[in-house]
């Protein structure tokens, strides 16, 4: 009974967000949204100019389906999330390969292609590239802003991990220093609480969300507006900033133990560089080690490791994985270790 009472409450309560509502997304949403972005990144971004997606992958297949036409080409990094690079040849594109190195992707080797070769967009993922943790430095943004501007071709910016990063602040993103609309900025707000929760956004021009928000009315009537309208309480009351900085913290102790215990237990067989921000790292494993059978010989023993096929593709074929480290506490991350130095040795 008790039950009915609460469900009965919620419906007169909350009854205007059971019917249809906006494919662009809640607009209670979009408005908090509007004011975190702003603050947290410099970038201004109206209510109209914003789309509610689930999550930033949908925003990365939309914006393929408007920019690219078979036969285009986008420029994509040579290490790749590798879901992107399915998306853009689902559309019929052409990936034009670009290095990948500490700084992350390589500006100057994409200006000397654009030499020969045309390309539609590129798509770029500045904070703690997937796979490879690292982020684009400030200098290539500008760089790359410039050539967009120069050579008429699309930025897709998927910043689906800014809020996550210890060692300073995060670099603005390239929307927030864009003045010639080229970017489409795609990002992510329920990471920090399940991958489950099915939260993400994009904005841009405004006549690219327009048709954004028409394409993604023909698959998707709209998004879970009671959730939403969740996040949008959760915002304005200011309950998501206090989260984030919680996790922040958590997330940084977590890092820097699991670094820790990789260094100590791993030293000779596992190569990685302690990334700036991120729920992830990218572990390089001595060439010798069989990342399948390891995969396989772990999973026996109750330990889930991915065997890093996930991440190779025609040009990239690094014998490593990300090991994540987030959703463990220290107790779990050394019984891990112990499990994987066990079955390694």
């Amino acid at each position: 009974m008790y039950s009915i009472l609460i469900v009965h409450f919620l419906l007169t309560i909350y009854s205007n967000y059971l019917k249809y509502g906006s494919p662009q997304g809640s607009e209670n949403l979009r408005e908090a949204l509007s004011n975190y972005l702003s603050t947290t990144r410099g970038l201004n971004a109206s209510i109209n100019d914003l789309l509610i997606t689930k999550g930033s992958q949908m925003g990365i297949y939309l914006s393929a389906q408007l920019l690219l036409d078979p036969g285009d080409t986008i420029a994509v990094g040579m290490s790749n999330y590798p879901t992107a690079d399915q998306i853009f040849k689902q559309a019929g594109a052409n990936l034009l390969r670009i290095p990948i190195d500490h700084n992350g992707m390589d500006v100057d080797y994409l200006e000397n292609k654009l030499k020969k070769q045309k390309i539609k967009a590129i798509y770029i993922i500045p904070h703690h590239h997937s796979p490879t943790t690292v982020t684009l430095s400030m200098e290539r943004r500008l760089k790359f802003l410039k050539l967009a501007k120069e050579h008429q071709f699309a930025i897709i910016e998927d910043d689906y991990d800014f809020d996550f990063h210890y060692a300073n602040k995060p670099y603005l993103p390239l929307a927030s220093i864009d003045h010639n609309q080229n970017v489409i900025y795609l990002g992510s707000i329920t990471k920090t609480f399940a991958p489950a929760l099915r939260i993400g956004f994009m904005t841009g021009p405004a006549n690219f969300i327009y048709a954004a928000t028409a394409l993604r009315e023909l698959i998707d009537r709209q998004g879970d507006t009671t959730l939403e309208e969740a996040f949008a309480s959760l915002f304005k009351q200011g309950e998501m900033n206090r989260y984030n900085r919680k996790a922040l913290k958590t997330y940084k102790e977590r890092r820097d133990t699991f670094c820790s215990l990789l260094d100590t237990n791993f030293a000779n067989q596992i190569t990685f560089k302690v990334p700036e921000g991120g729920l992830a790292i990218w572990a390089i494993f001595n060439p010798e080690i069989d990342l399948i059978q390891l995969s396989h010989n772990a999973l026996k023993q109750g330990l889930y490791l991915d065997n890093g096929l996930f991440y190779k593709n025609e040009v990239f074929s690094t014998n490593g994985i990300r090991m994540g480290f987030a959703s463990l506490d220290e107790k779990e991350m050394i019984e891990a270790c112990a499990i994987l130095k066990k079955v390694m040795y």
